[in-house]
């Protein structure tokens, strides 16, 4: 090995200090050789304790720190006391700090060789710790940070003393800033490391101090790791970190509220709050007055800002923030960077995500109100309708009840002269239009004029907002709803779209016109060649910049596709795959969504027409799917550890190190864009996709197996589309199957069961193990959509586990379900409703249809777990859920005498009782097909049902109902048709009947129309004398004449005949 003399590894060291890279690299070359060798540690040690310049022994102090761990190990115990002794006696008398600082980084390299605490190290912190000079003690702390991984894996006996040693100086009110930045920053970061260790409650009591401690400081470093700090102990399960959740926020809170702090210390503590709210939402929502501070600096936040507040519109899309009408050069420099309205936004769409509705719900309302409703405040009346919009998404249940309150304060401000507050007012619409459905839709009459006619705003950033009102509004109505505006809308956004330069403007502009299209279907078959010639020539956009507005017009494309059908798209077809095919070879990967998401939606609309395609896509999309979106990488604690890599040790020692992942983000939502299309292609292009299954399978059984959510659920949705082609290969489509039959001979075909059973074990394997909420609930539907498909064969196989684990969501033990109990955050009865439980519920109403009478067996478990959920103090809809999940038990599976008298008959009449409609409405449904199928069994019940629903019914007396209240009463009249039909002896006509009538025709739930039309002709033919002709003749001539009354042609011809009769 090389040796070397002293002024040649100086000359090195010095090379190393130079501002130049070949004169840095060509030293790491020349000492790389000579650090191979133990012998030149000691010429090392003789520089950084000598009479060298600063920048030398420095530099000297990080080489040792690299190359000394690979020596170490191999010297005898003597050897490796000398070394302790000379780096910690050299630690004491160094006096510049540099220097000091790179042996503190030596002597943490030599305690990380050691599985117990080194005595000499213990002695040196003990007596560093009570050294009169402040320099001492800091150092003691300085060493501990450095040592935070060794002491935090090996110096676990040794807790006790080290929580005397932090409280001692902690609590010292003598103590000098540095001596107590270093201190709180040593324990933090042993906080950090212990957030998920039992050693954290030893720690714990020591978090209020370390609040206190920083909170007297104005130094942004040790305010930003206190934060970070702060945000690793958000999710730790130690119970007495507990008791400190309201000085975490508020310490949070006040750095926040501080606007001398740097916005990313801001944003640092805004992140805290958030997450905070997301870990314990229940213990965070209790402390109201904490609530209620948080949710006052938020909203005042916005209010004082002078940004956008738009949300995440402008937020998402960082190149439209030229297009803002008061952008400033700095809003360009680095879109990424937070802002006050960002920060704020953010952490209140979190907090309406998370903390339970019954807490944050009504301070929320009150605070958007009373803003909005600040006719001297534009500004208040800016954060009032912005914030409405950021908590639509977390309260849109609450928020859709309260439609009618808040609405006209949203289209006051829609009108409001002040540009800002009716950019604001239209994020809002959009975002009530997105998460408020359907019920948001019945106020299109006064939605629509008011978006139209601001698209003619003269602020750039409310013409293109309208544009994204329009997007989430008109992409789900119904054709006739959108018709009276079509033209005018078709024209006014094509108009806008050749006129402005403004890219917000264009994006939404073409994002409004695919919304339209979707809207109004075949209605929309006039404007297609035209609106399709404006995307042909945004569909060829070369300049990388642009490519968003050439994804959105290649997003129009398929979405008028799906809007007209393949025979009027048919021309179009070819054209679109080609721009999208070309958009694979851009290195653009949201180009890359909208291609995928493009195809999904043209194999929809083009079926077998689209297998041409995929010899090229499949292909394609599984290599996409099957890349690894992440990779390790070594950790760097700090500049000086990264420094001079060529000289880590690699090929000659090994040494243990510590590796994150990094993850390419982007990557994640192209692999979910490419299962999505994989799905779509499978589910619609016939027997065609066959050749692909085998491949596709095994690339979605590994990708199910990915990490992150997105992916999984994704994952979940797509795997029953892989059935569709054996289905249609080996069951011309469609399979057979008849309810509860499992003794007849087996409808599946060999390849197909091999499918269902493979789909089937992902599914539960999923339901079963996988912690997320989001994967879990997409697992339930697609089991549902599995087993309604291919009946109670593919069910038999695994009828236990699906049961027992629907059970286990039912009294929630699934894993994904108990992750918040390590929190503290028990479950209550009025917890919010969980989308998880009501795919379970609806996954127990497809077993009855597919078991029939076999899923009796399994009731005594299912029925207490759903009741569970329909007691009184449930949310309103988990009420409805419940009884919505009896009603479908009671339409498919037997229901015994004792069930319906200590079941059903409970719930019937507490639901046709409750103030909820959509608790009455499936309490009138589950009366109705209950009595349906018991009959006279339980016609000395009627007295208690049938005045209940005769109330339900009375409210059409009141005058105009709402679509809620009249889907009530629809529900309400057939639960008396079927009662009527099932046991007439047990029901008053006289008293009856007048009530039933005037509820008479069916006005929303159309699909009772059959069931209310039967009764009325059983009751023409049985008891003439019973019935007013009148009524039948008002209610068969309005039935006759609705447009929508979706009645086949035999029964149109059973109600001519009738009328004739008459």
């Amino acid at each position: 090995m090389t040796e070397v003399n002293i002024d040649q590894m100086a000359a090195c060291l010095h090379a190393l200090t130079q501002p130049n890279t070949d004169t840095i690299r060509q030293a790491e070359l020349q000492l790389k050789p000579v650090l191979k060798n133990p012998a030149n540690m000691p010429v090392l040690w003789r520089i950084i304790t000598g009479n060298y310049d600063v920048a030398v022994r420095h530099v000297a102090a990080i080489v040792l720190r690299k190359r000394l761990p690979g020596h170490y190990s191999q010297w005898d115990p003597a050897a490796r006391e000398q070394w302790q002794r000379q780096v910690l006696q050299a630690l004491a008398t160094e006096t510049v700090r540099p220097v000091r600082a790179g042996l503190l980084g030596v002597a943490a390299a030599i305690a990380q060789h050691h599985t117990t605490a080194p005595p000499q190290i213990l002695q040196f912190l003990a007596a560093a710790v009570n050294d009169p000079s402040p320099d001492a003690r800091e150092l003691c702390f300085l060493l501990l940070l450095e040592m935070t991984d060794t002491v935090g894996t090996h110096w676990k006996e040794h807790v006790n003393d080290l929580v005397h040693l932090f409280s001692t100086t902690l609590h010292s009110t003598h103590e000098p800033p540095a001596v107590h930045k270093a201190a709180v920053q040593a324990v933090g970061q042993l906080m950090s490391f212990w957030a998920d260790e039992p050693e954290m409650e030893y720690l714990a009591p020591l978090l209020p101090t370390v609040l206190h401690v920083a909170g007297l400081s104005n130094d942004e470093d040790l305010l930003s790791a206190v934060l970070d700090v702060l945000y690793e102990l958000a999710y730790s399960p130690a119970g007495a970190l507990q008791a400190h959740m309201e000085l975490t926020v508020e310490f949070s809170l006040r750095c926040l509220q501080n606007r001398d702090l740097e916005l990313r210390v801001r944003d640092a503590a805004a992140l805290v709050i958030a997450t905070t709210g997301e870990s314990k939402p229940k213990s965070f929502g209790k402390h109201r007055a904490m609530l209620g501070a948080v949710l006052d600096t938020l909203f005042q936040l916005m209010q004082d800002s002078q940004e956008s507040s738009a949300g995440a519109l402008f937020e998402s899309n960082p190149a439209w923030r030229e297009d803002l009408d008061h952008h400033t050069d700095d809003d360009l420099d680095d879109p990424d960077s937070p802002t006050e309205t960002s920060m704020a936004q953010g952490t209140l769409d979190m907090m309406a995500c998370e903390i339970p509705k019954k807490y944050i719900w009504e301070p929320l309302l009150q605070r958007c109100i009373s803003r909005m409703a600040d006719a001297s405040n534009p500004q208040a009346r800016k954060a009032g309708v912005a914030g409405l919009g950021v908590i639509a998404e977390g309260c849109c249940e609450p928020l859709t009840a309260a439609l009618p309150q808040v609405l006209p304060y949203v289209f006051a401000s829609a009108q409001d002269a002040a540009p800002a507050v009716r950019e604001c007012a239209c994020f809002c619409l959009g975002q009530l239009s997105e998460h408020c459905q359907p019920d948001i839709l019945q106020y299109s009459t006064q939605i629509l004029p008011i978006v139209f006619s601001l698209l003619d705003d003269g602020s750039v950033a409310v013409q293109a907002t309208s544009c994204y009102v329009l997007e989430m509004f008109c992409e789900r109505l119904e054709p006739a709803a959108v018709r009276p505006l079509l033209d005018s809308l078709v024209r006014k956004l094509a108009g806008m779209l050749e006129a402005t330069t403004k890219r917000s403007v264009q994006e939404m502009a073409v994002a409004a016109l695919a919304a339209t299209a979707v809207a109004a279907e075949e209605e929309f078959t006039p404007y297609v060649q035209g609106v399709a010639t404006l995307m042909t020539k945004l569909m060829q956009i070369q300049d990388p910049d642009r490519f968003s507005l050439r994804g959105r017009a290649l997003e129009c494309m398929g979405h008028m596709g799906i809007a007209v059908g393949c025979e009027t798209f048919r021309p179009y077809f070819a054209a679109t795959m080609q721009c999208a095919m070309e958009g694979l070879t851009t290195d653009s990967t949201e180009l890359q969504e909208f291609a995928y998401a493009v195809f999904a939606n043209l194999a929809k609309v083009m079926k077998e027409e689209f297998a041409p395609a995929l010899n090229d896509l499949v292909p394609y999309l599984i290599k996409v799917i099957d890349q690894d979106e992440g990779q390790l990488e070594a950790t760097q604690r700090d500049d000086e550890e990264g420094a001079f890599a060529a000289l880590d040790d690699s090929d000659d020692e090994n040494e243990d190190g510590n590796y994150v992942l990094h993850v390419r983000t982007a990557l994640l939502d192209v692999k979910k864009g490419a299962i999505t299309a994989l799905g779509e292609m499978a589910a619609h292009t016939g027997t065609s996709f066959c050749p692909h299954l085998e491949a596709s399978m095994q690339v979605l059984q590994k990708a199910a197996l990915n990490w992150h959510p997105l992916v999984k659920s994704e994952v979940a949705d797509a795997f029953p589309s892989l059935i569709v082609p054996s289905i249609a290969a080996y069951h011309n489509g469609e399979i057979e199957w008849k309810k509860g039959d499992i003794d007849a001979s087996p409808p599946l075909s060999a390849h197909t069961a091999a499918l269902v059973g493979a789909v089937l074990q992902e599914e539960l394997t999923l339901l079963q193990n996988d912690d997320d909420k989001n994967t879990a609930t997409k697992a339930c539907e697609a089991v549902q959509s599995v087993l309604e498909l291919c009946g109670p064969h593919a069910l038999a196989p695994v009828a236990d586990t699906v049961l027992a684990t629907v059970l286990d969501i039912l009294l929630k033990q699934a894993p994904c379900q108990t992750a918040d109990a390590m929190y503290g955050e028990v479950p209550d009865d009025d917890d919010d409703h969980d989308g998880l439980m009501q795919s379970a519920c609806d996954l127990i109403g497809a077993l009855g249809r597919v078991m029939g009478a076999h899923l009796a067996n399994f009731l005594p478990q299912l029925l207490p777990a759903i009741c569970e959920y329909a007691k009184s103090s449930r949310p309103s809809s988990d009420r409805s859920m419940a009884v919505g999940c009896l009603s479908e038990i009671a339409q498919e599976v037997p229901i015994s005498g004792e069930y319906w008298t200590t079941v059903f008959l409970p719930a019937i009449l507490a639901g046709l009782s409750d103030e909820d409609d959509n608790v009455k409405r499936n309490a009138a449904f589950c009366a109705g097909v209950s009595c349906e199928q018991l009959g006279n069994n339980v016609g000395s019940d009627y007295a208690g049902i049938l005045p209940l629903l005769g109330n339900i019914l009375a409210r059409q007396d009141g005058g105009e109902v709402t679509e809620s209240v009249g889907a009530c009463m629809d529900n309400a009249a057939a639960a008396v048709a079927r009662m009527i039909m099932a046991s007439p002896a047990h029901v008053p006509l006289p008293q009856v009947l007048p009530v039933f009538l005037r509820a008479l025709p069916l006005k929303h739930d159309m699909t009772e129309n059959e069931t209310v039309y039967k009764c009325m002709l059983g009751l023409l033919q049985m008891q003439p004398g019973q019935v007013d002709s009148n009524e039948v003749k008002r209610i068969f001539t309005a039935a006759l004449a609705a447009e929508d009354s979706s009645l086949s042609d035999e029964w149109k011809g059973k109600l001519q005949s009738a009328l004739q009769g008459l």
